[in-house]
């Protein structure tokens, strides 16, 4: 049975928030759901990047991205996956992978 994981429970997504702890914290498992909420106006973002992508903190050519201030992602593959916002990823402040 799928579920919704909300990123970051009660902070959401947010600088200074340790989602490696979070994620580890959860059984996220393929046809599961993240909900990413954050403040659009700070220019928050959420990138489903490469691994290339994701160590060199680059969301071009993203294979997912929204700034809407409310992201959902279903992760429909198999594999690691990783998430970055555009502008935030540098001294790992929002970001984090999960092999599903």
């Amino acid at each position: 049975m799928a579920a919704v994981h909300i990123v970051g429970d009660q902070l959401g997504w947010r600088p200074h928030v340790n989602y490696y702890s979070w994620v580890r914290s959860r059984s996220i498992k393929l046809g599961d759901t993240l909900v990413f909420n954050y403040d659009a106006t700070k220019d928050y973002s959420v990138a489903e990047v490469t691994q290339f992508k994701f160590i060199a903190c680059n969301a071009s050519n993203a294979k997912f991205f929204d700034n809407s201030g409310t992201s959902s992602v279903t992760l429909t593959e198999p594999g690691q996956h990783y998430f970055m916002a555009q502008n935030h990823c540098l001294d790992d402040q929002m970001v984090f992978s999960v092999l599903v």
